[in-house]
């Protein structure tokens, strides 16, 4: 039993080296993609209790500019718990900013519901999944494709940490999983009155620092 427990505590190991993008404040998951997409099912893995999911809401949210570029970063915790329906989480929200905000550039990170929400906290192991989107993305320097996205491919701990294999999703995965969201729309636990904590940008690029911090 105890092989069995260190052997699946190898498999699911994580580096803590994380790429960094966009200001100096987004920390995205890496590039150590499988060569064919294969997502874990839930069922399948140890943890996963069959519940309704889908929920989410926005923690963290800036807009700031790179040069003439508009870009646009949303931290959502989520209660997803199969890699791929919290993938689709993220595209929907994705795709709603795009279509109301309009930036050049769209980054969701996806954490757990269950996981830190301090804005430091918010990067490494507490990320489940990271969603790119630029609309054209000849008007980023950011990226070459319309979309990227990162994901843990594994349910998150009981204190919302991912802990598992790393993957890098292909366009033609990605456009697949696009095509199942019935409606886009952004994240349900966003009620009137309570808004996410938005930064605005300042002359330099780069994200100012919300009040009191």
């Amino acid at each position: 039993m105890a092989v069995a427990k260190r052997k699946l505590s190898h498999a699911f190991r994580i580096s803590r080296k994380l790429a960094l993008l966009s200001g100096g404040f987004l920390f995205v998951l890496g590039a150590s993609g499988t060569a064919a997409l294969v997502f874990a099912p839930a069922s399948m893995i140890p943890g996963f209790k069959q519940e309704t999911r889908g929920h989410c809401k926005t923690v963290y949210q800036s807009e700031f500019r790179r040069g003439k570029e508009k870009r646009l970063i949303a931290v959502i915790s989520g209660d997803d718990l199969d890699p791929r329906e919290r993938v689709k989480t993220g595209l929907r929200v994705a795709r709603h900013l795009s279509e109301t905000v309009n930036p050049d550039l769209v980054i969701v990170q996806v954490a757990d519901h269950h996981g830190p929400t301090a804005r430091a906290q918010l990067r490494g192991a507490a990320i489940g999944a990271e969603i790119v989107y630029a609309p054209v993305p000849t008007k980023s320097l950011a990226v070459t494709e319309p979309w990227e996205v990162r994901f843990v491919n594994t349910v998150p701990t009981s204190t919302g940490y991912y802990f598992g294999d790393r993957v890098d999703m292909p366009q033609s995965d990605i456009e697949a999983l696009i095509h199942e969201i019935d409606h886009v729309a952004g994240c349900d636990g966003d009620t009137v009155g309570e808004e996410a904590q938005t930064v605005a940008a300042t002359a330099h690029g780069e994200p100012a620092k919300p009040a009191g911090h």
